[in-house]
C-alpha cells in the first residue's frame, strides 16, 4: 500500500473510532486510539510531502476545538448520554417565592433569622452577616437549601 493509502486509511479510522467514542462507553480507550491513528495519518502526510504534513497538522489542530465541541452537543443525545446526563431542568426553585436580587423589607428583626416581606408576601429569610434590625430594606443574595439569605440594601 502506498504512502498516501495509508494516510487515507489512517484519517477515516481515526474518525470512525472518535465517533464510535461518542456512542460507546470505552472510557477514553477508542478515544485514545482515534488520536493515534489521526496522527499517524499526519505522519505519512509528511512522509509524501513536508508541506502537506504541515497543511494537515495545522488542519487538524484548528477542526479539534470543534470536533470535542461537537462531541459534547452530541452526547447527551446518543444512548448512554440519555442515561448519564440528567434533563434540563425547567424550573429551578419551584414553590419559592422569592428570587435572587430581589429587594424587600425585614418585618422582623434577623438574628440571623427572621421574617421578611417580598412584594407583598411574607417569607422565612436569614441574613446573611449580622442582625438586621426591623425595617430595614433587604435585597436577597442566595438561596441555601430553599431559603432565602438577604443582606442590607
Amino acid at each position: 500500500m502506498s504512502h498516501a493509502a495509508w494516510s487515507i486509511f489512517l484519517f477515516a479510522a481515526g474518525i470512525i473510532l472518535l465517533i464510535a467514542e461518542v456512542v460507546l462507553p470505552a472510557h477514553g480507550l477508542v478515544c485514545l486510539i482515534g488520536v493515534m491513528c489521526i496522527l499517524g495519518g499526519v505522519g505519512f502526510c509528511f512522509v509524501i510531502n513536508p508541506w502537506l504534513g504541515a497543511s494537515v497538522f495545522v488542519a487538524a489542530a484548528l477542526a479539534s476545538p470543534f470536533v470535542f465541541t461537537l462531541a459534547i452537543r452530541l452526547f447527551p443525545r446518543t444512548l448512554l448520554g440519555r442515561k448519564l446526563v440528567l434533563p434540563p431542568v425547567e424550573n429551578p426553585v419551584p414553590g419559592i417565592p422569592v428570587q435572587i436580587g430581589q429587594v424587600g423589607l425585614a418585618i422582623s428583626e434577623l438574628r440571623p433569622m427572621g421574617i421578611c416581606e417580598f412584594d407583598g408576601q411574607r417569607v422565612e429569610a436569614a441574613s446573611e452577616y449580622g442582625i438586621v434590625p426591623a425595617g430595614a430594606k433587604v435585597q436577597v443574595v442566595t438561596l441555601n437549601n430553599r431559603q432565602p439569605v438577604v443582606r442590607i440594601v
